[in-house]
């Protein structure tokens, strides 16, 4: 069993109906979804919480310590939330290959709940 975990999919190819996608809710991902059936998706729906915190540490980083155009800050509490969950639910499972969006994201999850000795051998970057 392999799983993508991504969460902009724009980017991810076509996929068999075997792998487990694990993404954000959002209209754009909602939409490939929709081309995409058969696919297993597990959506994660970001809370109101997190994206009122996230609105304020972007104000924050922008208005106060002026620092623009840098894509780490942006919707930081979004990738955290995000990482967390997909980690935990990953813990629980057995994959047998993972693929992950970008470097930051593979070692966000695998450093939680011992990810990291499971699928070290099992991880690729898309």
């Amino acid at each position: 069993m392999k799983a993508i975990i991504s969460m902009d999919l724009s980017d991810v190819p076509i996929v068999p109906d075997d792998v487990t996608v694990f993404t954000v809710l959002n209209k754009a991902n909602k939409k490939w979804a929709d081309k995409h059936k058969g696919v297993g998706i597990h959506f994660t729906k970001i809370p109101a919480y997190v994206k009122t915190g996230d609105k304020v540490v972007n104000t924050f980083v922008q208005k106060v310590l002026h620092i623009k155009d840098v894509v780490e800050y942006e919707n930081m509490l979004h990738f955290v939330y995000f990482s967390h969950l997909v980690s935990h639910y990953i813990s629980n499972k057995n994959f047998d290959k993972i693929l992950f969006q970008n470097q930051d994201l593979c070692e966000k999850v695998l450093l939680q709940f011992n990810n990291n000795e499971k699928y070290i051998d099992k991880v690729e970057i898309l």
